[in-house]
């Protein structure tokens, strides 16, 4: 696996989460979000510098709908979500840095899509919120990540345990000055891995109304004054002069390559 020159990444297992530095006096960093991956990296052992990395960040549960089963990302399709942000990278350039880390040069695409409320006048006719046509933002800058495991020298060792890397960049302001807006004011839903929903049984509530039990492994927010953002999809983002985080956007990629054969990663919600 580790000599294919595109393994795609199983979207049903990957995971992306984005962290800043808190703005108080204690200088920690906080994980504001966390998102589900797709996309396939190349890497190949014998020949490092022709590796590729291409990944797309989707909120969590919209990857049935943003994503293609090959990880690609879908062109002309909206998430069913008011206010949330996709980020893309593609590799231009693989290099071995002097530390013995794999680093990948390229561009970083970010778009971040609106829905505005729209408020009708209220009457005995009302059926409920609607919302204006989507509103797309894009921005591209030059961006940089790297694998930090495994170490490039230890690649074909390493994937005889376990086909997963993480790869992580750290953006500043004065480089991608969009980029902590565009976390910010976005709706980063709970991703689940393995997720099952079953039918709930019994009676229904006063409106009629019975979720679903689901289960499966949840990769949450830390801290919880953060997961407010898991609340609905009409939640409408942390607006950078209200969040508690300033400063540049480190975004770190937990990846799991899919087994080599034909079956393809299946996205949850499929």
């Amino acid at each position: 696996m580790a000599q294919n020159p595109a393994t795609p990444i199983d979207s049903g297992h990957s995971y992306a989460s984005f962290w800043m530095g808190s703005n108080t006096e204690i200088s920690v960093m906080v994980n504001t979000g966390v998102a589900q991956v797709g996309g396939s990296v190349g890497l190949a052992a014998k020949e490092l510098t022709a590796s590729s990395l291409e990944f797309h960040i989707v909120p969590g549960g919209e990857g049935a709908i943003l994503l293609a089963p090959d990880g690609s990302l879908r062109s002309g399709v909206i998430a069913k979500l008011v206010r949330y942000t996709v980020l893309s990278f593609r590799s231009t350039q693989a290099r071995v840095r002097p530390d013995g880390l794999l680093q990948f040069a390229g561009d970083l695409t970010v778009a971040h899509v609106t829905r505005e409320n729209i408020q009708p006048a209220w009457n005995i006719a009302y059926s409920g919120t609607s919302y204006a046509d989507p509103k797309t933002e894009t921005w591209q800058r030059p961006a940089t990540f790297v694998l930090a495991a495994p170490r490039a020298g230890d690649l074909d060792a390493a994937f005889e345990k376990k086909p997963e890397v993480v790869v992580t960049a750290t953006l500043r302001d004065r480089d991608f000055p969009e980029l902590p807006n565009a976390v910010l004011d976005a709706y980063w839903p709970i991703v689940a891995q393995d997720e099952h929903c079953e039918p709930a049984t019994g009676s229904p509530g006063s409106w009629g109304y019975q979720p679903a039990v689901c289960t499966g492994k949840a990769i949450t927010v830390t801290p919880s004054f953060l997961r407010s953002q898991t609340t609905g999809v009409d939640y409408s983002g942390l607006r950078r002069h209200n969040a508690p985080v300033d400063g540049p956007v480190t975004i770190l990629l937990n990846l799991l390559l899919a087994p080599p054969g034909p079956a393809k990663p299946t996205p949850p919600g499929i």
